[in-house]
């Protein structure tokens, strides 16, 4: 086996699996990403109970909810202190403290760069041919 042999045959596995596991994951990315609309921004205010500080806001029909704030977001802030929330719309009784626009990012660029890995080798593979 020479050089050219070597660097096609590493070429043609990189292409297959960069877009067999790239696509995919680009894919779930976008999804996850997509659920994340489902979140809805309200703004919170952090109170005092006995069973330790809860965050509290008002959902789309005026109605108020709670959880507990336990979140590395939370943590330093005292009762009173505001707090931007985001709670699911179909239950709001649910919410977080930091926000859903970066779901699903770290899967969408691991999937780009998978995917351009592929596209890359790929076109060497057709270049190699010619040689």
């Amino acid at each position: 086996m020479d050089l050219h042999d070597i660097v096609s045959l590493l070429s043609e596995i990189f292409s297959i699996v960069g877009l067999l596991v790239g696509i995919p994951l680009y894919i779930v990315g976008w999804s996850v990403r997509g659920f994340g609309s489902r979140w809805v921004q309200a703004d919170g205010v952090v109170a005092a109970t006995a069973s330790g500080p809860v965050i509290r806001w008002f959902d789309n029909t005026g109605e108020v909810h709670e959880a507990l704030a336990d979140s590395h977001e939370t943590m330093h802030l005292n009762p009173g202190d505001d707090v931007t929330v985001w709670f699911n719309a179909r239950a709001p009784e649910r919410c977080r403290t930091h926000s859903p626009d970066h779901d699903g990012k770290a899967l969408r660029l691991t999937g780009l760069i998978l995917i351009g890995l592929g596209v890359g080798s790929a076109i060497l593979g057709i270049v190699l041919l010619f040689f």
